[in-house]
C-alpha cells in the first residue's frame, strides 16, 4: 500500500497538538518498519515474531485497535507513505487540491488527512480503513458554539424555471447514530462531512474531475462531499472512531464578567487566594455565603 499523509493546515499545530502529532509520525513509521519486516521475513515468520515485538501503539489511549490483526498485515503489505505537507496555506481547499495532485503523481492507494486542531487515536487510521469505502471520516463537532456534530444532510430543491435539481443548503444531524458506520441511509439523504480527520481511497479522485475542494462560501469539504453525490461516490462518517476538536472562540474579560465570576465562582477565588478572602465592591461584600448584592 501506497499511504499519503496529507497535512492541510493554516500555520501548523500547536502547542496542544502538536506532541500528539509528533507521537502519531512515530506510530506510523514503526507501522511501515514492520510492514518491512514481514516482507523480508516472510508471513509466517514475522507473524511467530509478533508477540516478541512492542505494540505499536503505546499511546495512554491504546485500545489494541490500532495494532494490525493477520488479516490487516496481508492487506497493508509492504507499506510506503509519503508525508505531503501544505501548511501554513491561507486556502486550505486550494492546500487539499494540491495534496491530491501530489498523492496522484506519486500513485498512492490512500490518502489520510487531518486538520492541524484535532486530536485522535493512534488507531484512527486502520480504524477508518477496515470500513473499506471510498471517503471515511471520523466523527467530529464543530469548534463553534453552540457545539454539533459535523455531520450535514444534503437538501436539495428543483428549479421549475430550469427544470434542473438544485441545492437549497444543508441541515445538521443532531442525531446522528452513535457507534457506527453511518451513510446516506442512516441521515435519510446525502451525507456531508467536514474534513478534520478523514480517509479517502485515491480512486475517487479518478472517478471525479476538478476542482474537488472549491470554497464557494460553503466550505471545501463541504463542496467535496457535493461533487461525490454528482457522480454518485459514498461518503461515511465512523461515529466509533472519535476526535476532539479545538475551540478557538476567545474569551474576553471585562467588569461584568469579572463580578459575574465572583458572585458565582467565589470558591475558585479563595482556592487561589486564600480562604479568608472577602471581596467588597461599593460597600457590597461579596462572599461565599453571601454571593453578590
Amino acid at each position: 500500500m501506497k499511504l499519503v499523509i496529507g497535512l492541510p493546515w493554516y500555520i501548523g499545530p500547536d502547542d496542544n497538538t502538536f506532541p500528539l502529532y509528533f507521537d502519531q509520525m512515530m506510530y506510523y513509521g514503526a507501522l511501515r518498519e514492520r510492514t518491512v519486516l514481514r516482507d523480508v521475513l516472510g508471513h509466517s515468520k514475522f507473524m511467530e515474531i509478533q508477540e516478541s515485538l512492542p505494540p505499536l501503539d503505546e499511546s495512554p489511549e491504546n485500545d489494541g485497535s490500532g495494532n494490525p490483526t493477520e488479516e490487516d498485515w496481508e492487506k497493508l503489505g509492504r507499506l510506503d507513505i509519503m508525508i505531503c505537507n501544505y501548511s501554513r496555506t491561507s486556502l486550505v481547499g486550494k492546500a487539499r487540491e494540491m495534496i491530491v495532485d501530489s498523492a496522484k503523481e506519486w500513485g498512492a492507494d490512500y490518502l489520510f488527512w487531518w486538520d492541524a486542531d484535532m486530536q485522535f487515536k493512534h488507531s484512527a487510521f486502520l480504524n477508518l480503513w477496515r470500513n473499506k469505502k471510498p471517503v471515511v471520516g471520523a466523527l467530529a463537532f464543530t469548534a463553534r458554539h453552540p457545539i454539533h456534530p459535523v455531520i450535514y444532510r444534503i437538501r436539495k430543491g428543483w428549479d421549475q424555471g430550469n427544470n434542473a435539481t438544485v441545492i437549497e443548503g444543508s441541515d445538521v444531524v443532531f442525531d446522528y447514530p452513535k457507534d457506527r458506520l453511518v451513510g446516506n441511509n442512516e441521515v435519510g439523504g446525502e451525507l456531508a462531512i467536514g474534513g478534520g480527520v478523514v480517509l479517502y481511497d485515491m480512486a475517487v479522485f479518478n472517478e471525479i474531475p476538478k476542482p474537488w475542494f472549491s470554497s464557494t462560501g460553503c466550505g471545501e469539504d463541504w463542496f467535496f462531499c457535493y461533487r461525490c453525490s454528482e457522480y454518485n461516490v459514498e461518503r461515511y462518517v465512523d461515529t466509533r472512531v472519535k476526535t476532539l476538536h479545538k475551540e478557538h472562540a476567545p474569551r474576553w474579560a471585562n467588569e461584568e464578567s469579572y463580578w459575574y465570576n465572583v458572585s458565582n465562582n467565589m470558591d475558585s477565588y479563595k482556592e487561589v487566594f486564600g480562604q479568608d478572602l472577602v471581596i467588597s465592591g461599593n460597600g457590597i461584600v461579596v462572599d461565599k455565603e453571601l454571593g453578590l448584592a
